[in-house]
């Protein structure tokens, strides 16, 4: 009897002790930081293993040489590819000086060509404008001599008329005779000085015209010379930025032939082993522990028992192979236990 009552009053004491209700589930360690957990260190580009520099279990710092690779690719086996590719750089430009020394030199030669021209067609414009006066004053002189010869035919017919009827001498007839052929040989050489003045005429036009086509031909094979010596310069321009561009990623490949710790870490394990085995490019080498991280734990419980929970809430920690006391609803009472505090919850579940 005062056993039943001494366990009634302690159920009813319970009953009023302050009770917290938890719930019990298992996670992992982790960390909130992405950079914070393990991680693998891969290789930039496929090679050849060569050395290693570390084993598992050593510790590496940030920049620490892992390991040394070679290249397997044969556009890589020389020795002396940085220092030909900057000979083929240096070649290549001076090319392009040289192409643009050219052009220079063509666009100079428009120029003369261009002045020429203006001073040729210049004088044969001035030619041509002679010629047009030589034809008017040799038209003018043509008109001239026709009214002179008319008029010394007239005269002869009437001195011709007044002969035959014995009103005037022959010595007169025979002087209008002459005058009259005078005339007529001055008019002849008159109409030829037109002729030939309107040829001189016929042969400035075709001298101005061949002026104008002979200097557009020589211009535009000029133009063409040095449009084809631009796109040369500019060819070369695009080399040079192509085998520059080359050159920095030889550098920057030859530099990749070390792999490095990319941060503070403890080497976890090895995934490729041996020396003379050949990797891909991203292939993984090692797995490293960064050193420097904040733990955090990863729990996973009922969905029936997500209410329970809000962020601050005190959470305890019970891990393999620690001894532990716990009294669940007292977590104060939790001996050998680890506290946290809730961080987030998952809310995409």
């Amino acid at each position: 009897l005062y056993v039943l009552g001494s366990l009634l009053l302690v159920t009813i004491a319970f009953a009023f002790l302050p009770w917290r209700q938890n719930v019990i589930a298992k996670g992992y360690v982790t960390t909130l930081r992405p950079e914070q957990r393990p991680q693998t260190v891969q290789s930039v580009i496929g090679g050849r293993i060569e050395k290693w520099y570390v084993r598992e279990g050593d510790t590496v710092f940030a920049g620490d040489t892992i390991a040394f690779i070679s290249d397997v690719k044969d556009q890589y086996f020389d020795p002396d590819l940085l220092e030909r590719t900057r000979e083929q750089i240096s070649a290549k430009q001076s090319s392009a000086l040289a192409y643009t020394d050219k052009a220079s030199s063509l666009e100079r030669q428009i120029v003369a060509l261009e002045t020429t021209r203006d001073l040729k067609i210049s004088q044969a414009e001035n030619a041509l404008a002679t010629a047009h006066l030589n034809v008017e004053s040799d038209s003018m002189k043509l008109v001239s001599a026709v009214l002179d010869f008319e008029t010394a035919t007239i005269q002869f017919e009437r001195e011709q008329a007044l002969f035959d009827k014995g009103l005037t001498s022959k010595t007169d007839l025979e002087d209008k005779r002459v005058k009259m052929l005078d005339a007529d040989a001055k008019k002849t050489s008159a109409r030829n000085a037109l002729q030939v003045s309107r040829n001189d005429l016929l042969n400035a036009r075709i001298q101005l015209s061949t002026i104008a086509n002979e200097f557009s031909d020589k211009l535009a094979k000029a133009y063409a010379d040095r449009y084809s010596v631009l796109s040369q310069v500019f060819d070369a321009n695009g080399e040079i930025a192509k085998m520059t561009n080359q050159l920095a990623n030889y550098s920057i490949r030859f530099q990749n032939y070390a792999v490095t710790a990319p941060q503070t870490g403890l080497i976890t394990e090895a995934l490729r082993v041996g020396i003379g085995e050949v990797i891909k490019e991203g292939e993984r080498l090692i797995s490293i522990m960064p050193l420097d991280y904040q733990p955090a734990v990863e729990m996973l419980v009922r969905p029936v028992d997500i209410p329970l929970f809000s962020i601050g809430n005190d959470i305890r920690f019970i891990f393999d192979g620690w001894p532990a006391v716990v009294f669940s609803g007292w977590p104060d009472l939790s001996y050998g236990t680890f506290s946290g505090r809730v961080f987030a919850i998952d809310r995409f579940t």
